[in-house]
């Protein structure tokens, strides 16, 4: 009798799933029932409808609008292949290059497993100055594969929005930050909005640096199919805030201006941007110097033998700190240019504005309010001289720094 009360138990849980595994329009269908062969009693049943989750989600019949037009690549994940070359690894779509990734093969590897496996048709970039996040879609739906990369965080789509964290544009939700889109407000309204439009709950990163990802994308998943929400936690929230990679930059008397970005002297290098030649920590571009190989090269080791832990852009000028100070040494193999930053004004200058000294241009600035910043910041740090390498902006990098 105790065996067939826990069969027709068994076979009343099995009909109430089959019934009750309906997804809603635009929702994620629930992972199928799956029972081991032998704890099934061998009896005549019915057996239930299969669910099994699709390919592609379907979106709602109203999608939610974009506020910006998407930056769409077709992509055959076929196509892909890893690949060494004589300045580093890359992932190529046939004759094309998908991504540089320098030294990192692991990531370049990875990359073309997690693509492959997923198999998008269309593959879309947010990112105004530089990749902050991309996504793949098939057929103009978003995916759900089984495949991830090795590190994936949860999105919670109910608090997923847009904020303003120490001077930059983030998006984040009631747990954590995922995506830092430094001083561009539209990146981070976009991605937000891709979020929402296409249901995507994971966030994936490639790359052997966690802090500087070598390709961070969105993807949807299956609820419990890994990356499970953080419990929110009001001191690791706080912790990730002043852990951030890109910020602001704290002048006094202007608030946050311009941006900072931690860097790495001991990852500097010269290396090839398609048929540039830059110099880069990690992903961030510090430097282009077009065909210029050997002034690259030489730039990099400025910066290296510098040991700049910082580096910043505001109002069009770049410079270098160490640990949040202005280095105190100039390179000697650099072009530099003396001023005095006392005698520094923010005016007009024939049709624009600019920062002069003692009535000299020194410093092109698109406002009234950038020029008076410029002053502020070059006075706070205590700058005194205008250094380059190469022949910048095309083909070298200019850099404020403090001679004396």
């Amino acid at each position: 009798m105790r065996v067939r009360s826990l069969v027709a138990g068994f076979g009343v849980a099995l009909a109430a799933g089959s019934v009750a595994a309906q997804p809603e329009p635009g929702r994620l269908p629930p992972r199928p029932l799956s029972v081991p062969a032998a704890v099934v009693p061998a009896v005549p049943r019915t057996p239930p409808l299969p669910v099994a989750p699709p390919a592609v989600v379907a979106p709602p019949t109203q999608l939610d609008a974009l506020p910006y037009p998407e930056n769409v690549t077709p992509l055959d994940a076929g196509l892909l292949t890893a690949r060494r070359t004589a300045t580093g690894w890359q992932v190529a779509h046939g004759p094309r290059v998908f991504r540089d990734l320098g030294d990192d093969e692991a990531a370049a590897k990875e990359i073309v497993r997690v693509l492959r496996e997923q198999r998008p048709t269309e593959w879309v970039v947010i990112g105004a100055a530089r990749p902050v996040v991309e996504y793949g879609l098939q057929g103009g739906k978003a995916l759900v594969r089984p495949s991830a990369p090795r590190s994936v965080t949860a999105i919670d789509l109910k608090s997923v929005r847009v904020d303003a964290v120490r001077g930059v544009w983030v998006v984040r939700d009631d747990a954590q930050i995922h995506l830092n889109c430094g001083l561009h407000r539209a990146d981070a309204e976009q991605a937000v909005a891709a979020v929402r439009r296409y249901g995507f709950n994971r966030l994936g990163a490639v790359g052997a640096n966690p802090a500087a990802p070598a390709m961070t994308f969105l993807f949807a998943a299956l609820d419990g199919d890994g990356g499970a929400l953080p419990t929110v936690h009001p001191l690791a929230a706080a912790m990730q805030e002043q852990s951030l990679m890109r910020v602001g930059i704290p002048v006094p008397g202007v608030g946050y201006f311009g941006e900072l970005v931690r860097i790495e002297p001991r990852r500097v290098e010269a290396r090839r941007d398609g048929s540039d030649w830059v110099v880069a920590s990690g992903a961030e571009v510090l430097g282009r110097f077009g065909p210029a190989e050997f002034t690259a090269r030489e730039a990099a080791r400025v910066i290296a033998d510098g040991r700049f832990t910082e580096f910043c852009r505001a109002g069009g000028q770049t410079f270098f700190l160490v640990n949040g100070k202005a280095p105190t040494r100039v390179p000697f193999s650099t072009v530099g240019r003396r001023f005095d930053p006392t005698a520094l004004r923010a005016g007009p200058f024939g049709n624009r504005w600019a920062v002069t000294e003692n009535g000299r241009h020194l410093f092109d600035a698109a406002d009234q309010a950038e020029a008076e910043g410029l002053v502020r910041l070059v006075r706070h740090f205590g700058f005194d001289t205008q250094c380059q390498v190469g022949a910048p902006p095309r083909a070298g990098i200019s850099f404020l720094a403090k001679g004396r």
